[in-house]
């Protein structure tokens, strides 16, 4: 009963720090604002969230993305934002539901965090809080979240030390079952922002070089390869259609940038990192005070603390521009985009550093700590810049910058040379006797009337991009598409009158994915269920 209750005080304090986390949100609407001063994804996932009503059934929408049928969902991971949809629903407003969703994320990160270091670092109570502190509260979370609003990569955050201290767990303590766990978080990270999987898979490579004593036991082996082989059966109604649709169409991927130029300058990243705000990636106060600690008493430090903080200096490396990151421009790790996206691995470093050492002092002073944090974020969060600020606080507002905001990350390759003419809605005819009317733009459907007056076929293209699974009727009757030359949908339309209506399914292939995720995740779940009532039946004997 002491137990149960010790856990409904730390969730109810981890609530009520996420509660205050985004309390400016509330009161002064900054997070829900895209400034021109910082070009954040605001409105990228405002889109996103607007295209989700109908993402089980119709995996394009076309009323948002300047309404053009981009076929974001094959390309970026949806499921895990799928709450903030129906918490829109619930609240009636995707303002609100945007709201309390990101409450949520925060307050799961606190708790994932938590829970990971009490489960397998087997830390007490006090040491796990405070790194779940030290994580949620980071300084680049806070560029993620006020700043850049990079919602997948948030949401990603809450998996990431379950992962990482699941993988550690399976390593050192030999936990071979951690591969249930391990592939739960993988395939949730996967399936919130693809970026962090690669990522994660770099961490898991230079841990296991770091720690290759663990891997002379072939049932590591074995439980990483059937972890793997999960995570895959897991996502594939991500991964495959996505394949699937760039296999066929070519698909423009989100900007190729010179990764040198985007990786940080050593001098500007500690300047930045000790005025501490939300403006630039940054790696924070206690960051670069956890790494300047452990660099003057390296030698005092345990061997595993050694190995942490190795690590921490290496992944701070890749973040700057020491690291000859011209050698991997053209490999897939350009896809990362910007190096200092590591900063989130060190950052999980330096916490769970920060967090032993910090658990040492007196609790007085862990109180001091706690409040400077908390002082200084609602700091950074109002020193925000308010001019030349949209505002995305109204369902008004959002509906209004659905129907506007272009994005050509994802469309078809042909279709960003003629990106103008879709854009501003042009059909394209073979024959000059040829005229459109009734254009009505649903979520679901596009549809519009064509008046053919020639005596033959005529070929329509629609400024709807092509993607695998579009479809179109005419007059209720199923007709062929094409890919235009313009990466658009192409028909053929019979004389006369013609109510044609264009909509989009998953492919044959896309449903077996889904199924196979679906199925692969129940039964994955009920042996985690199992494995978790088993072991408690054994501890309880």
């Amino acid at each position: 009963m002491r137990r149960i209750l010790r856990n409904i005080w730390i969730n109810l304090f981890f609530l009520l720090l996420s509660i205050f986390y985004e309390i400016t949100f509330i009161m002064n609407n900054k997070p829900l604002a895209y400034s021109t001063t910082l070009n954040g994804d605001q409105l990228f996932h405002i889109n996103r969230l607007h295209g989700l009503s109908k993402v089980f059934t119709s995996p394009i929408v076309f009323d948002n993305y300047h309404q053009v049928g981009n076929g974001v969902n094959y390309f970026y991971p949806w499921l895990t934002f799928y709450p903030a949809e129906l918490l829109s629903k619930l609240l009636h407003s995707e303002a609100r539901g945007i709201i309390v969703f990101l409450v949520i994320v925060t307050y799961l990160t606190f708790s994932v965090a938590y829970y990971s270091c009490k489960i397998y670092l087997n830390w007490n109570a006090k040491k796990s809080i405070l790194f779940s502190f030290l994580w949620t509260f980071s300084s680049y979370r806070g560029v993620n979240f006020f700043n850049r609003t990079d919602i997948g990569e948030l949401i990603a955050t809450i998996f990431i030390p379950l992962v990482l201290m699941s993988f550690i767990s399976l390593l050192k303590d030999k936990k071979y079952k951690n591969w249930i766990v391990l592939a739960i978080g993988m395939s949730l990270i996967m399936l919130s922002h693809i970026l962090s999987t690669l990522m994660m898979i770099i961490v898991f490579i230079l841990v296991m070089i770091m720690n290759s004593n663990y891997l002379k036991d072939i049932k590591i082996w074995v439980s990483l390869i059937i972890s793997a082989v999960a995570t895959s059966l897991m996502t594939m109604m991500y991964w495959l259609p996505m394949i699937q649709q760039q296999k066929y169409i070519g698909i423009s991927r989100p900007a190729k940038v010179i990764l040198y130029d985007w990786a940080l300058d050593m001098g500007n990243l500690i300047n930045r990192s000790f005025n501490n705000n939300y403006l630039l990636p940054n790696l924070g106060i206690m960051v670069i005070m956890v790494i300047l600690l452990g660099i003057i008493k390296f030698n005092e430090l345990k061997n595993i603390d050694k190995i942490i903080m190795v690590q921490s200096v290496i992944f701070l490396w890749l973040c700057t521009k020491y690291f000859p990151w011209q050698l991997l421009q053209e490999t897939f790790f350009n896809y990362i985009q910007f190096p200092w996206r590591f900063i989130i691995v060190v950052t999980l470093f330096t916490s769970i550093l920060g967090a032993k050492w910090i658990s040492k002092l007196n609790s007085k002073y862990i109180f001091i700590l706690i409040v400077a944090i908390c002082i200084s974020h609602y700091a950074f969060v109002l020193g925000l810049p308010e001019k030349n600020a949209l505002k995305i606080n109204s369902d008004q507002s959002i509906e209004n910058i659905c129907k506007e905001y272009t994005n050509q990350d994802y469309y078809p390759k042909a279709a960003t040379n003629n990106s103008k003419s879709i854009e501003n809605k042009e059909f394209i005819f073979n024959s000059k006797n040829v005229s459109i009317a009734n254009l009505k733009i649903k979520a679901t459907e596009y549809s519009f009337t064509v008046l053919n007056n020639n005596t033959h076929k005529v070929t329509v293209d629609v400024p709807i991009l092509y993607y695998l699974g579009i479809k179109a009727d005419s007059n209720n009757k199923l007709i062929s598409t094409n890919v235009s030359k313009r990466g658009t949908v192409s028909i053929d339309v019979e004389k006369g009158k013609s109510k044609i209506t264009v909509y989009s399914e998953y492919t044959r292939l896309a449903k077996l994915a889904q199924k196979i995720s679906l199925i692969s995740s129940i039964l994955i779940l009920i042996i985690g269920i199992v494995n978790f009532y088993r072991k408690r039946y054994i501890r309880l004997e």
